[in-house]
């Protein structure tokens, strides 16, 4: 996409060019002015069009950077592979579903934010994202 900075100096150099340029679709010598409204209309859709581009630039910019983000977090933790469910949550492969859920339910005991609230901060870091871990596994156990 281009930056909506380059487009509006090229709407701006191509609206400058239409109104001296002597031939318009409605001259601009007919009448008391009728020429020229037909100048404004077109720069009035000129700026409709560079407001809507600059939306849609925006909202592209702005999903990009999220997916961006996913992509890093998603390769700060280690990849797929390596990410075993069954070993977070300290469970056999041929576990069943309470069993799952009881483990989970143990490990989020032990790494609880909310239970090292006390503690400092590295600990509370290293709690959450211990928790976060376990939530990844268990949902992708579960569901």
């Amino acid at each position: 996409m281009i930056d909506p900075r380059r487009l509006k100096k090229w709407l701006i150099v191509a609206a400058v060019a239409y109104l001296i340029f002597p031939r318009d679709l409605v001259p601009d010598f007919i009448g008391r002015g009728l020429g020229y409204i037909e100048d404004v209309i077109l720069i009035s859709l000129a700026t409709y069009y560079y407001r809507v581009y600059q939306r849609r630039y925006v909202a592209h910019t702005a999903s990009s950077e999220r997916q961006q983000r996913r992509d890093e977090e998603a390769s700060t933790t280690g990849s797929e592979k390596s990410f075993d469910p069954y070993e977070v949550l300290g469970i056999a492969r041929s576990a069943t579903g309470e069993d799952i859920q009881a483990a989970y339910r143990a490990r989020m005991r032990e790494y609880h934010p909310d239970k090292v609230a006390h503690l400092g901060e590295e600990l509370q870091k290293l709690a959450h994202d211990k928790a976060v871990e376990i939530q990844q596994a268990y949902r992708k156990l579960v569901g």
